[in-house]
């Protein structure tokens, strides 16, 4: 591996972001050896740097009983640099059955992407021993490519980067850097002693052996690392291109989808997981969800869930969404407003009254009342313009292929305690105003439901 300086330190991030040397650089400062000499380093560099260029960042968790003596640490030492600080304070305490690393890791990045300013990178201490230990965890929960490729060099983050620049670099020679320059005083958080946390185990008992056997284990471990991120790529290029005929919208057509081998297909459903912000299904799940969406009957609907992710199938579409997506139904609702939108709930959007030249709601509507919106309850009948007898809803819904969960939570306008319209597709009878005359239609805007998209048009009319 490299021996570590402020010039090795320069050439890398130069490396790994052309811009490093005009761009605000923000160090996630915990105040042990790691991120005090990433620190001290890029110190050495300010003049390379913009005036105000190098500033640091301090998580304090509140869990452990030093945490405000680390935070004081950290203001001294950014004292005697001169780098500006600020000291983020979380609550990161598990919730019952939470793994109390990963709570943290999370609510941490979280802050800081939150704290970063646009355009500005967020430089963290990840070294090739962190990585070694990342890529062997990564092994051992039996991960694909995309987790072997382990920590990224340089990725987006918030509005701006977050880079690694130290991953060429071992711990060792990051404490030799210090003890050359008569660095000490860094803390040491008791936590990374604590052998039932996976990462310190491995790191205490599992790799002092392996290094003893294979010196060389970190930087082939970054090898390893950087041909997965590469592989990863490519898997990535393969599922835009397989996309670009299976995706409508926000949703796989499954007749394309069958027409790809099986591990496109897989490859395709964790990249549309990722595309959408998702959590990707582990293989077991996966061959579930394929297996139900492609051998199902065509009439089915089959659902499967992971996490907070669930998928659903209508028809030839599958959609991933997340499980908030599918909100309860709405209540009734009184509209006493009509002119205004009516807030229908979390997830479900707004209903509006707009303006029609195709026909719609008449003018007496308006001055009728009282307004209410109801969810549907089922054996809903609507007498439709210009056709004889009246048409239940629910035939309605099925005809124009409306998915079951859009149909449950659809809005349907009672006047006067009778069924009005539904939704912005149909108007009753005793409402209707024909095109020319002055008419209203019901719009259902900024709803979250999956294939709101598709199936919820604003201003469209079947009627």
């Amino acid at each position: 591996m490299n021996a570590f300086s402020p010039t090795a330190l320069r050439d890398t991030l130069a490396a790994i972001d052309a811009q490093a040397a005009a761009r605000r650089l923000c160090v996630a400062l915990s105040g042990g050896l790691d991120s005090t000499v990433l620190l001290e380093a890029l110190c050495r560099l300010r003049d390379r740097l913009p005036g105000d260029g190098l500033r640091a960042i301090h998580v304090h968790h509140g869990l452990h009983q030093d945490a405000d003596g680390w935070a004081r640490h950290c203001e001294a030492l950014c004292v005697r640099l001169g780098v500006p600080l600020t000291v983020l304070r979380v609550d990161a305490r598990p919730a019952p059955g939470e793994s109390p690393e990963a709570r943290a890791r999370e609510v941490r990045y979280a802050a800081l992407a939150e704290a970063l300013e646009r355009g500005e990178a967020l430089l963290t201490a990840h070294h090739a021993d962190d990585q070694l230990e990342t890529v062997l965890i990564q092994l051992l929960r039996g991960a694909g490519v995309a987790g072997l490729a382990a920590m990224p060099a340089a990725a987006s983050f918030g509005p701006g980067l977050h880079l690694r620049p130290l991953l060429g670099f071992t711990r060792a020679a990051l404490a030799d850097w210090a003890a050359r320059e008569g660095l000490s005083g860094w803390l040491l958080d008791p936590a990374n002693e604590e052998l039932r946390y996976a990462r310190n185990h491995l790191r205490s008992e599992v790799l002092p052996a392996l290094r003893a056997h294979w010196p060389g284990a970190a930087a082939a471990a970054g090898r390893s690392a950087r041909h997965c991120a590469e592989a990863s790529g490519l898997l990535d290029e393969l599922a835009a291109l397989d996309a670009a005929h299976c995706v409508a919208g926000h949703a796989i057509r499954l007749s394309a989808l069958r027409g790809l081998s099986a591990g496109r297909q897989r490859n395709l459903a964790r990249w549309q997981a990722r595309q959408l912000g998702l959590a990707v299904p582990d293989e077991r799940r996966l061959a579930t969800l394929l297996a139900q969406v492609l051998e199902a009957a065509p009439d089915a609907q089959p659902q499967v869930e992971w996490g907070e992710v669930v998928a659903l199938r209508h028809g030839d579409l599958l959609w991933l969404a997340p499980a908030h997506a599918l909100p309860e139904p709405a209540g009734a609702l009184d509209w006493p407003d009509p002119r205004q939108p009516l807030a229908l709930g979390p997830g479900l959007g707004t209903l509006a009254l707009v303006p029609s030249d195709r026909g719609g709601l008449a003018g007496k509507a308006l001055a009728a009342g009282p307004w209410r919106v109801v969810a549907r309850r089922g054996g809903e009948r609507l007498e439709l313009p210009g056709r004889a007898g009246s048409r239940a809803l629910k035939k309605l819904l099925q005809d124009a292929g409306v998915p079951p969960w859009i149909r449950t939570r659809m809005p349907l306008l009672e006047i006067g305690g009778a069924l009005a319209a539904a939704g912005a597709q149909w108007v009753d009878a005793a409402w209707w105003a024909p095109a020319g005359e002055p008419a209203w239609r019901l719009r259902w805007e900024r709803c979250e439901l999956p294939g709101a998209e598709e199936f919820i048009v604003g201003g469209a009319a079947f009627c």
